[in-house]
């Protein structure tokens, strides 16, 4: 496997993640009760730092063909 799929792999997994980490804090605020042992405040501050930690992982792909990110011109 390359290097740059697994970077996007990466930044794609941990994206995925934590929006599903949010989504879940939402559902379990909405329901007023939390899922299974997961406070609504864990799935947050997950769903906080698993975006913060895809960031840079996406920020560092200059050309990749996968994710159809193109050099910009200068």
């Amino acid at each position: 496997m390359d290097k740059k799929h697994l970077k996007c792999w990466l930044w794609k997994g941990l994206w995925a993640v934590s929006a599903l980490s949010f989504l879940m804090g939402w559902l379990s605020v909405i329901l007023q009760a939390p899922i299974g042992p997961l406070d609504p405040l864990f799935l947050f501050w997950n769903a906080l730092i698993l975006g913060v930690l895809a960031t840079p992982i996406k920020l560092d792909c200059a050309a990749c063909e996968s994710c159809h990110v193109s050099k910009p011109s200068v």
